[in-house]
């Protein structure tokens, strides 16, 4: 018997795949050198053999993200920005 894969069941199999190789590339560059990585909005830097050290605090602006819409895409256009030399 034939089981059809929705559209759906194809994304999620690419998504898994590709948590796995990112999984894997991290763990990989994490036993080479330095990486950087986001957990609970604060950037951190983990060397091997070294304690994570905290790089930066990401403030959410909470008020933004009331206004952002919870499901769906949003586009954010680059805009022109000229800055000249004084």
């Amino acid at each position: 018997m034939k089981i059809m894969m929705t559209e759906d069941d194809q994304e999620r199999e690419i998504a898994e795949a590709a948590a796995r190789v990112l999984h894997d590339s991290f763990i990989e560059a994490a036993q080479t050198g330095p990486v950087f990585y986001v957990e609970n909005d604060v950037l951190m830097s983990k060397s091997p053999n070294q304690l994570p050290v905290v790089i930066k605090r990401l403030f959410r602006n909470l008020e933004l993200s009331k206004r952002v819409p919870k499901q769906g895409t949003v586009k954010i256009r680059k805009k022109d920005i000229k800055c000249g030399l004084r």
